[in-house]
């Protein structure tokens, strides 16, 4: 079960945060690689503006999150920890 943990909270990227892992969220470190991400795809579509027919991907930090976000003792559960 720790090495699912691991590998769930520091390597696996999750799309509900913007394909960061749990770990680097938490540790505030998730807006320099939205940053980073922003910055590769702005200069891959000014090198290669043909390859793009509309914007690039949103890499704006997302807001609060929730395993389960209809449940509303997992809502209170979650303001409390906050």
């Amino acid at each position: 079960m720790l090495t699912f943990e691991q590998a769930y909270n520091e390597q696996h990227l999750h799309s509900g945060i913007q394909y960061v892992t749990p770990a680097e969220r938490h540790r505030g470190l998730d807006h320099v690689h939205l940053e980073q991400r922003k910055a590769v795809y702005e200069e891959a579509k000014r090198r290669h503006p043909k390859r793009w027919s509309g914007n690039t991907r949103y890499w704006a930090l997302t807001g609060s999150v929730s395993l389960n976000p209809g449940k509303v003792h997992e809502i209170e559960l979650n303001k409390q920890a906050a």
